[in-house]
């Protein structure tokens, strides 16, 4: 399993490249190996920097004899810098001998654990990484995560890192301690081999046969090693137990002494490199003198170099030491002969050092062979600036600038005078004019990028803005089309390699290529550094997204932006498109043909797919078009059900059960109330946004939702492409999550190739107005140029309130064939529909059913409109809009509870109807919260409705009625243990209709026609009530069309109090009282008095009678047969007919008592023998009165007690004759006293019985009649007459 190089965001590393004392860090290679992620990668490297300084203190020494040269413990105080980057430097490799700090030291491997199946998958990459990067002296292998021990992995070459929640503070640091100690201990190893060479050649003296190093002795048991390559490989021969020796050769004296002033100068850069700084300063001092004395300028002034970063870096760890005398100016060198000489001071002294060093640089060009590349000169310079402006912004050479020169820490914010601030600015200035003359003609693009960009960061660290710009310019104009040629050739070279070692590849390579491209060209981040800053010197935004800015021609800018992606495109830097393509866009939108935003939007969806391929994220930079949302609004559908803000009202609340009807078609609604939005907790709503796409090309957004504030809610994240040129609406669902009150801003969206940006609501796109125009310089005129591009007035919001979650009920299914029935009048048919709950969370615990019919509407109309109405007729129609309703719910709803996702069987009968055409069936329905109902006093419910379609036929149709009495001469038989009884004819139809034959004067016969108005024959059934828990039941059949009469026996009725008002049903009645005296008066309440008498009796009537008819079967089924009730309120009475129904409140009856000579023959018939002794028995029954029963007694002196008292009268007559004749029976009865006697106090509901004996002389038929004439007022008032229904009939023989 190969490592692999990682994309180079990674290597832009915490520490300065070009800082004083970068010569010290050691730089170390990290590469990614086995199955691992960039992010997951690149949070290794990022572990591993912040353990970059480690102080050797904390190292473990290697125990080994032979390894202690470089060991900590020769000076604890040190440290050790990491240089940690994720690209080799092969570019620079030929200076790695001369400066041994661009060698890579070490190579670690990062793996996740998480990642491997099996250790074994790396158990072999340790040969690996010393065959691809054989410079390095140690090759280790780092998993993180790792929970096994160090003893569990395959060999010591293996480092465990603890996962993040088990690791201690100091896990890390302890690790790379140990690494260290590693280190440390293979470093002498490189000594020896530097120390065998011959001779360590200068960078520019070598030929393609050179060997770099050697090592001069082997043991015996070991081969011979391979001459040491170009590429500073150590050979695996090395011997473990090389010693320090300088061996005589041929090349004479002062080759010898040159031999040994580079070993010893190369033994104190490993010092260096190993932390022992003042070991380091040692051996600079003593190469540096044996150098000189040979004339090795380049290798002299190295070592002044070196030993200037030694000084440096134990300044700054407050290490005290001498200044070497070689490097003492020579006033200093004078004043030495002093008895106290000054020391001169550090900031002076090391830029008096670098003076000397570029002096000695320059002295060598002039020995061939012994020159250097200029990127060393410039860096040297370079490194200088970087010390003198970090000493200077910190305030001197103090800790702070020591620690910035040493380890590139941030410097505080010091005030400086400005006077002292100038003089170190122009010192400054000067050094960087120095690097700025250089000669660039031979240097590599890169390195001469490399120092341009190193330039301009000085100039603009200082300040020298102008200067910054004019240097960048420089960059641009020269150095950046060697740079695009160079690369091209390098791609080129490269797709020949790739084609030729397999003919077989396509357009797979050149997507390889592109992707290794992407990889390599990433690792400089400091090219879209370069590039932003050139933008910002044209006044192109490249920080300020949201802003705009009115600097500059636009032109020009996007011109520049033009180049910047051409630019990008040549290197590769898919980055660098994707952002330039957008601030293009951003910039100059509206100025872009067509074509060129078709190719440019494609150009850059190309790099950001090939980016993302990579794995590089957290590039990309909002859309451009701040005015892509134009609307927002709330859709209103039929699955969203509004929620009703009303009033609780418990069940004992009497106003709740105030109103003319469940379903009140006057009640006045909230209009509103009803417009109002109001969102449900927990319950999606629809949105739809209106989003605008004015460029040439499709826009592709991959995620788009709804933001806002407010209540918490969660919205569906849509993928969408907009039409070129279009104004496209879609549709996105909200579901709150939580109730208060919600505000809908804008939408959060991500176009492909931008990141997510959250744009507010802009119905309107508003023009951007340049600031007021003052004139100023530099960078401030940019500054004030920048205007935003939206402002807050310009933008809308939805403001909705959010209620607790409620119930959402749905009709899922319904017994009705399309919602449509067909009935008969009088029918009642039964249908079932289920309320389905397909809330998940919430149950609907409180339901409310409400109706609304066809007849509602005509009835309620005709009542509210003023008419000449009679009240009985506006009784009726109000007890048909109130009492007969067309729909009932069968169904038990107390206490009911349709639990989330439950469903609830509701049973609903109907009622046919006369004039039911419609009906619609209107379920209020909530969930009751105790705690918010007490809280608020207020409640939210929801409206669930749904239509029926019903047909009403004709069925049974009541044309009328008539009452007659039992006739008193009905035929008596003597039956068995001497029960009378009549006629056996008579008797079965006494039986018939339900009356025994000696209570028959209480009832009478009803004469009812019907008629049967349906097509198929109906059964008929009226019953009567014939007492408290008696009734009969009349049966007929009744043929279609036909009309049919019933004989219905009814019991009459006593004293109903007729004289009370007709109720209302439906509002309160106010008596008009009409003066008296004239006769108009008179009669209408005469009409008013008889209408009452008859709407009383008819109420009575009704309560006694019911009926019901069925359709008789013809051939189908039971359950499709039709069956009702009559509707008998369509009788109407008359007066006639009210005297035969009434029973008064007191009853004369008269009969013959049993004697000898006496039969009865008949109901109310005797025969009596002539001069027989007989009886005649009266009996007063009076029947229970109420305090009211009659206004005129108000003042009678026996209403206290309500005893009556009055005269009884006994008429005989001569049957069958005329009134004259008929009266003259004086001489033909003989009665025991007089025919008139006086009766006192008869209670209520009491009976007196009087008897009158007599004795008949002569044959014949006679009648005997019976009066009761009340008195009140103790007789000064004449009272009722109260006749005996019956009369007795007798036939003397």
């Amino acid at each position: 399993m190969a490592p692999r190089s990682s994309p180079a965001t990674a290597t832009e590393n915490r520490l300065d490249s070009l800082s004083f004392c970068a010569p010290s860090r050691i730089r170390t290679f990290l590469c990614p190996i086995g199955p691992i992620t960039r992010t997951r990668f690149l949070e290794f490297v990022e572990r591993l920097k912040d353990t970059a300084v480690i102080r050797l203190l904390d190292v473990t020494p290697d125990p080994r004899p032979e390894r202690v040269m470089f060991s900590p413990q020769g000076f604890p105080g040190g440290m050790l810098v990491y240089n940690f980057t994720t690209v080799i430097d092969r570019h620079h490799s030929v200076l790695e001998d001369f400066e041994l700090y661009r060698r890579t030291m070490a190579v670690f491997a990062l793996a996740d654990y998480k990642n491997l199946s099996d250790l074994t998958e790396v158990s072999s990459v340790i040969s690996q990484l010393q065959s691809e990067t054989p410079q390095a002296i140690i090759h280790k292998v780092i998993i993180f995560d790792c929970p096994l021990d160090q003893s569990s992995l395959p060999s010591t070459d293996f480092i465990a890192v603890p996962p993040k929640r088990n690791s201690k503070v100091t896990s890390m640091r302890t690790i790379m301690c140990d690494l260290s100690s590693s280190l440390l201990a293979e470093l002498p190893l490189l000594a020896h081999a530097f120390q065998a060479t011959d001779l360590i050649a200068s960078p520019l003296a070598r030929d393609d046969d050179y060997d770099l190093v050697t090592l001069h002795s082997v043991p015996a048991n070991q081969t011979q090693p391979s001459p040491y390559s170009s590429n500073n490989s150590l050979p695996s021969t090395v011997s473990r137990d090389l010693k320090l020796s300088y061996p005589l050769s041929h090349h004479g004296e002062r080759q010898r002494l040159k031999r040994k002033g580079r070993a010893l100068k190369m033994i104190a850069n490993m010092y260096l490199l190993a932390g022992r700084t003042h070991d380091a300063l040692r051996e600079y001092v003593e190469a540096l003198n044996v150098l000189k004395s040979t004339n090795d300028h380049l290798w002299h002034a190295a070592c002044l170099e070196g030993i200037a970063v030694s000084m440096a870096i134990l300044a700054y760890l407050n290490v005290s030491f001498t200044i070497p005398s070689v490097v003492l100016p020579p006033v200093a060198l004078q004043e030495k002969k002093d008895s106290k000489p000054e020391p001169p001071h550090m900031l002076e002294l090391l830029p008096q050092i670098t003076t000397t060093v570029l002096s000695l640089y320059n002295r060598s060009q002039n020995f061939p062979g012994e020159s250097i590349p200029q990127i060393t000169v410039g860096e040297t310079i370079l490194r200088t600036v970087n010390l003198l402006t970090s000493t200077q912004l910190a305030g001197g050479w103090n800790a702070a600038g020591r620690a910035a020169a040493v380890l590139s820490t941030p410097i505080p914010h010091v005030s400086l005078s400005s006077s002292a601030l100038h003089d170190a600015k122009m010192l400054i200035f000067s050094w960087i004019i120095m690097a700025q003359a250089l000669r660039l003609d031979g240097v590599d693009a890169i390195d001469a990028s490399r120092l341009l960009t190193g330039i301009a960061s000085a100039f603009g660290k200082l300040g020298f803005y102008r200067k910054r710009a004019f240097v960048l310019r420089q960059l641009v104009t020269e150095l950046i089309p060697r740079i695009v040629d160079a690369q091209a050739l390098t791609d080129k070279r490269t797709y020949r390699q790739q084609r030729g070692s397999d003919p077989r590849n396509g357009g797979s390579d050149k997507m390889e290529m592109q992707v290794s491209n992407a990889v390599e060209s990433s690792s400089d981040s400091s090219m879209l550094a370069l590039l932003n800053d050139i933008c910002e010197l044209y006044g192109i935004g490249v920080k300020e997204l949201d802003m705009v800015s009115t600097f500059g021609w636009t032109d020009i800018k996007t011109a520049v932006l033009r180049m910047c992606i051409e630019l990008c495109a040549v290197l590769p830097d898919h980055i660098g498109i994707v952002k330039y393509t957008n601030l293009l866009f951003r910039t100059a939108a509206g100025e872009i043909p067509i074509d060129d935003q078709i190719s440019l939007v494609k150009s850059m969806r190309t790099a950001y797919t090939i980016a993302r391929t990579v794995g590089l994220e957290g590039f990309e930079d909002e859309y451009w078009d701040p005015y892509l949302v134009r609307e927002i609004a709330v859709v209103e559908s039929s699955l969203w059900a509004v929620p009703t803000r009303t009033e609780f009202k418990s069940e004992t609340d009497e106003s709740a059960n105030q109103g003319l009807f469940i379903y009140n078609p006057f009640a006045l609604k909230n209009t509103e109330e009803e417009k109002r939005y109001r969102f449900v907790q927990d319950e999606p709503v629809e949105f739809r946004v209106i989003l605008q796409n004015p460029y040439g090309f499709e826009l592709d957004i991959k995620a788009i939702s709804l933001v806002g504030s407010g209540v918490t809610f969660s919205s569906d994240i849509l993928s969408v492409v907009v039409p070129p040129r279009k104004v496209y609406p879609i549709s996105i669902y909200l579901t709150p999550t939580s109730s208060g009150q919600l505000k809908i801003t804008g939408c959060a969206f991500q176009v492909y190739g931008c990141k997510e940006t959250t744009l507010k609501i802009t119905p309107r796109q508003v023009a951007i107005s340049a600031p007021s125009r003052i004139k100023r310089f530099g960078g401030p005129a940019r500054a004030i140029s920048f205007v935003p591009i939206t402002k807050e007035e310009d933008s809308t919001e939805i403001a909705v309130d959010v209620v607790s979650p409620l119930p959402i009920l749905r009709v899922s299914r319904i017994s009705l064939p399309q919602n449509s029935i067909m009935i008969l009048e009088g029918e009642r048919r039964k249908f079932t529909f289920v309320l389905g709950n397909v809330s998940e969370n919430v149950s609907a615990t409180s339901l409310e059913f409400k109706y609304m019919d066809s007849t509602i509407r005509s009835l309620s109309s005709a009542l509210s409109q003023p008419s000449n109405r009679s009240e009985l007729e506006r009784y009726e129609m109000e007890v048909y809009l109130k009492e007969r309703e067309a729909l009932n719910i069968m169904t038990d709803l107390t206490d009911v509870e349709i639990p989330p996702n439950g469903e609830l069987e509701v049973e609903v009968e109907i009622v046919g109807k006369h004039g039911l055409k419609s009906a619609t069936i209107e379920i209020d329905y909530s969930h009751l919260d105790a705690t918010v109902v007490e809280k608020n006093g207020e409640m939210y419910i929801r409206t669930l409705s749904f239509d029926l379609t019903v047909t009403v036929n004709s069925s049974i149709q009541v044309g009328g009625c008539d009452f007659v009495p039992f006739g008193f001469n009905m035929p008596i038989l003597e039956g068995p243990q001497m029960i009378p009884q009549t006629t056996p004819a008579l008797t079965e139809f006494l039986d018939s209709v339900g009356i025994r034959f000696d209570s028959v004067n209480e009832y009478c016969l009803m004469l009812l026609d019907l008629r049967n108005s349906w097509n198929t024959p109906i059964g008929i059934e009226v019953t009567t009530k014939l007492g408290d828990n008696a009734s009969h039941v009349v049966k007929a059949t009744i043929q279609p069309g036909d009309v049919s009469r019933l004989l219905v026996s009814v019991k009459r009725f006593g004293d109903l109090q007729s004289d009370r008002e007709i109720p209302t049903l439906l509002r309160s009645k106010q008596l008009a009282r009409q003066s008296g005296g004239t006769k108009l008066s008179n009669l209408k309440l005469l009409a008013e008095q008889a209408e009452r008498i008859i709407f009383w009796y008819r109420e009575e009537l009704l309560k006694s009678l019911s009926g019901c008819w069925y359709e008789i079967s013809t051939g189908r089924g039971s359950e499709d047969l039709h069956r009702g009730e009559l509707e008998l309120r369509a009788l109407r009475i008359t007066d006639q007919m009210v005297d035969i129904l009434r029973v008064e409140d007191v009853m004369v009856d008269i009969s013959i008592m049993a004697a000898e000579g006496v039969c009865k023959i008949g109901r109310q018939h005797w025969v009596i023998a002539q001069n027989a002794f007989a009886t005649l028995q009266v009996t007063i029954k009076t029947e229970t009165r109420k305090s009211d029963d009659r206004a005129h007694d108000i003042n009678d002196s026996n209403n206290n007690d309500q005893s009556r008292s009055g005269i009884l009268r006994v008429q005989p007559s001569l049957r069958n004759l005329s009134a004259s004749v008929s009266l003259d029976v004086l001489r033909r009865f003989l009665f025991n006293g007089i025919l008139q006697r006086p009766v006192a106090k008869i209670k209520p509901g009491s009976n007196r019985k009087l008897d009158f004996p007599f004795v008949v002389l002569e044959r014949g038929d006679y009648e005997l009649l019976a009066s009761f004439e009340e008195i009140i007022n103790n007789g000064h008032s004449p009272g009722k007459r109260y006749i005996a229904r019956d009369k007795v009939v007798i036939s003397v023989y």
